[in-house]
């Protein structure tokens, strides 16, 4: 029934009482719909008098402003003398943008006020959805007395959710503006409603919409038991956005830094684009860091961020011999640009730059303290739209940490001509005649670097940089033969433009090699020819019964000629003549440290190559007819290759080494592949002779090196989940929201999977190799290594997870390697972690007790014993 055509009828001269009760159907009236002779759909829209001329009634002048829309599944009593409207089962009521459900309403035409209350079944238990919703303000409640008017209402017993938090007020004050004002209070991040694992209890509370909830002093509350820890004031963020504030430190107790405290700071949210997190650690030897952090982001054009970290470290008393003092800086910077933002044209970075120790002393996890590698790159490319070519220009540098060494290349530039066929006609009709099949590729190459440690970095000139230029064509041509075979013709050419060549001499007196440098403009040039015959041989076999069906085998044979000349001896000389110490004598290229090198083939080489790949498959013979066609195929081996060469050309030496290559990938879950090197000529020493080992040891040939790796990983179930892409519906939209949030800000990272009931990783790898002796003899070398991870959920609720590895020293001597070993408890709202690695230089552990909810981060309690304290 329509509260709107109530607020029409009743006046002085109305009386009686209207009862109308259905129990077979909904009580739905929308007097506010058209009536007879009216073309509007809103009283807005138009006055009270025009409405009173069109229809030929009195209009109350206390009447609301819009319609109302009521629904009642039990019943509708209208009691016009006292101005009075009762709904009963389910009650609805709908006024502008405010939806309100009850068990129970009435309404008061008189003081434009609803007073909503619940519905009970025979055993006192509330059987009534109690809901008031406003806008985005939306919240559940026992009882409730709402004025249409001003807008004000009195809840008792609310319980609002905004974005992960939840609170409870045993009676709530709403203003007009959607103020709250809250009295006994208990804000939680815990979705249970009734009773919440942890709270934090306000006597008093104003809630700001879309802005925050402001408390008084409060008392953390476990299980509804008060605690020692009060809080003069509370401050709450219920909105989505980020806001700015205060990041609360760990404490830590070190033996070589002291007491500390660790990653404590602020959050700027400057705008909705950029914001910065400043954190610092300060500890009581003296020790102190400071670590900045920028992020920005502007939709469909770029995103990145800038990290500046800087830490003065002590160690030890000043008075102690072992007292030192270490100023480390690591910056970082991550961009990276929208492809839609200008298309054609690409822009990133990746810059790491720091000091040497700066992971080590500040490493918070084992990830960042064996990084002892910094890498940079920053690339510009263009390409146009329709045309073949493209140009590439990078900026890259390198730097260990465990030899100091940096590589800086500034800038590398790189024009690309793409494929084109010079004799191709222009209107084609037709297949293409033999010589329209020729393409040509073309690219030049421009690098500019310099090789340093990274003390010697304010000494740096500019001529200290080594510059080249590099040119590359390719002429290449496909021919089809005798309908099977493929022939293939190929024509690379390459030039080098260098500015730097040097000549190495030994010194017999220092016993060392002197470097010879000289600067001008070196040209030099490399070209090759060769073609190629390949096929394909397919062999299959059948099966009448069993669950195999057929085998197939296929063979992808090809034959190769190529040449190469010397370009060590006339009429190119590209390369100088080296005496080692023993007196033996070699080709050198004097472009050795050059960026684009040079030419390296010293000997002129004719070789005819040959080469084989294997697959095998089998098929499957399925119940299913329907099914698809690939569940059928068992892949049995992927790739299974041999490769040997002949020089036709050489003095010696013509045969090459064989080599063998294999995968395969079993039960879709062993991942298996090795290689192998067989030689066929006798070794003094290191040094290959040019004796065949059939002539001295009646062999064809000898193991020279091999190796082997195999991964393979098993969980309890197939369900994929913990990416970043992740979708998964929990069941709870809650839990949901919270779980893609966490995936998308790259929680993946941490995130512990209790639907895996358990899983395991396994990886390991074996190398071989054959240690020749100045006697003669030789001995092989064998090289294990072994790694594995895994979890197990030993209840539903905790979880195992290990990291480990098994060191083999010279197969003598084997040893657990790095090991990290977590035990993850799933508190609800809360999650209790141990990080422990219990032996080896970065021995350490990690506790921490935190709530989920990202808005109490900083509600938590941790406890670490750093690895630094090992050293």
């Amino acid at each position: 029934m329509s509260l709107l055509l109530t607020c029409i009828l009743l006046g002085p001269e109305v009386t009686g009482q209207v009862t109308t009760e259905s129990s077979a159907s909904p009580v739905n009236d929308t007097a506010g719909a058209k009536m007879p002779g009216t073309e509007d759909s809103t009283m807005k829209d138009r006055s009270a008098e025009s409405l009173e001329q069109q229809w030929g009634i009195k209009i109350s002048r206390d009447a609301l402003p819009s319609k109302v829309k009521t629904h009642a599944r039990d019943s509708t009593i209208i009691q016009a003398r006292e101005k009075k409207i009762y709904l009963h089962g389910d009650a609805k009521i709908e006024f502008q943008d405010l939806t309100l459900q009850s068990g129970h309403t009435r309404f008061d035409n008189t003081s434009k006020e609803v007073t909503a209350y619940p519905a009970f079944d025979t055993a006192g238990k509330r059987i009534s959805i109690q809901e008031f919703q406003q806008g985005e303000e939306k919240f559940q409640y026992d009882t409730l007395r709402y004025n249409f008017l001003s807008k004000r209402a009195i809840v008792r017993n609310a319980r609002m959710h905004y974005g992960e938090g939840f609170i409870q007020s045993r009676q709530v004050k709403r203003n007009d503006d959607g103020s709250i004002f809250g009295w006994k209070n208990v804000y939680t991040t815990c979705n249970i409603p009734d009773h919440p694992h942890f709270g934090i209890r306000a006597n008093r509370i104003k809630q700001i919409p879309n802005r925050m909830t402001v408390s008084g002093p409060a008392n953390i509350e476990i299980q509804e038991i008060p605690t020692p820890l009060f809080l003069p004031f509370g401050i709450f963020p219920t909105n989505k956005a980020q806001k700015s504030g205060f990041i609360l430190p760990t404490y830590s107790m070190e033996n070589n830094r002291g007491l500390g405290l660790q990653k404590g700071g602020y959050f700027l949210m400057l705008n909705p684009r950029v914001n910065s997190t400043v954190l610092m650690d300060v500890f009581s030897s003296g020790s102190w860091g400071i670590f900045t952090s920028t992020q920005y982001a502007e939709r469909y054009k770029y995103s990145g961020n800038f990290n500046v970290n800087y830490s003065h470290t002590i160690f030890g008393e000043e008075f102690e011999l072992n007292h030192q003092s270490k100023k480390d800086f690591k910056v970082t910077w991550d961009h990276r640009m929208d492809p839609k933002a200008r298309p054609g044209t690409t822009f990133s970075a990746e810059v790491r730059v720091g000091t040497q120790n700066f992971n080590m002393i500040n490493g918070m996890n084992a990830n960042v303290v064996l990084d002892n590698q910094y890498t940079s790159n920053i690339s510009y490319g263009k390409s146009w739209i329709g045309k073949p070519y493209s140009f590439t220009a990078s900026m890259r540098h390198s730097q260990s940490t465990l030899t100091r060494r940096v590589t800086v290349s500034l800038p590398e530039m790189i024009f690309y001509l793409g494929q084109f066929s010079p004799f191709q006609r222009k209107n084609q009709v037709g297949a293409p005649k033999w010589y329209e099949k020729p393409t040509i590729s073309y690219s030049v190459t421009f690098k500019n670097t310099v090789n340093f440690y990274d003390s010697m970095f304010n000494q740096l000139r500019p001529r200290d940089f080594n510059n080249g230029l590099l040119h590359s064509v390719n002429l290449q041509a496909n021919y089809n033969v005798l309908k099977f075979f493929t022939l293939n013709f190929s024509v690379p050419y390459t030039e080098y433009w260098n500015t730097r060549k040097e000549i190495m001499t030994f010194n017999p007196t220092l016993r060392q090699d002197d470097t010879a440098t000289e600067n001008g403009f070196f040209a030099t040039r490399y070209f090759s020819t060769s073609a190629s015959l390949n096929t394909r041989i397919y062999g299959m076999f059948m099966f009448k019964k069993g669950r195999i069906s057929g085998i197939r085998h296929v063979m992808m044979p090809r034959v190769s000629l190529s040449y190469t000349p010397s370009f060590a001896r006339d009429p190119f000389n590209y390369m100088y003549t080296y005496m080692d110490e023993s007196g033996r004598v070699s080709y050198r290229s004097p472009f050795t440290s050059s960026p684009i090198s040079g030419p390296s083939s010293f000997q002129e080489m004719g070789n005819i190559s040959f080469d084989l790949v294997n697959t095998l498959q089998a098929k499957r013979r399925l119940s299913d007819t329907t099914a698809k066609s690939d569940k059928a195929i068992i892949n049995l081996i992927d790739g299974l290759s041999v490769n040997v060469m002949y020089n036709m050309i050489a003095d010696t030496n013509k045969l090459s080494d064989i080599r063998l290559d294999f995968r395969t990938l079993l039960f879709k879950r062993l991942n298996l592949s090795s290689n192998a090197t067989f030689t066929p000529y006798k070794y003094a020493g290191n040094q290959r002779t040019r004796y065949y080992l059939w002539d001295t040891d009646r062999k064809l040939t000898q193991l020279h090196n091999a190796s082997i790796t195999l991964g393979i990983s098993f969980d309890g179930t197939n369900k994929k989940r913990g990416t970043e892409s992740d979708t998964t519906n929990l069941g709870k939209d809650e839990d949901t929201e919270t779980y893609r949030n966490m995936m998308k800000n790259g929680g993946y990272k941490d995130y512990y999977d209790f639907n895996i009931p358990w899983n395991l990783s396994i990886n390991g790898s074996l190398r071989v190799y054959r240690q020749f002796k100045n006697d003669g003899t030789d001995t092989l070398i064998f090289a294990p290594n072994l790694t594995f991870n895994g979890g197990l959920n030993l209840t539903e609720r905790w979880k195992v997870t290990v990291a480990s590895g098994i060191d083999f020293t010279n197969m003598k001597k084997i040893s657990l390697g790095y090991t990290q070993l977590t035990v993850i408890r799933d508190l609800h709202c809360w999650q209790m972690s141990l990080n422990l690695v219990p032996f080896g230089q970065l021995r350490s552990f990690y506790f921490s007790l935190n709530v989920k909810a990202s808005i109490l981060q900083d509600l938590k309690l941790t406890r670490r014993r750093s690895f630094q304290d090992n050293y």
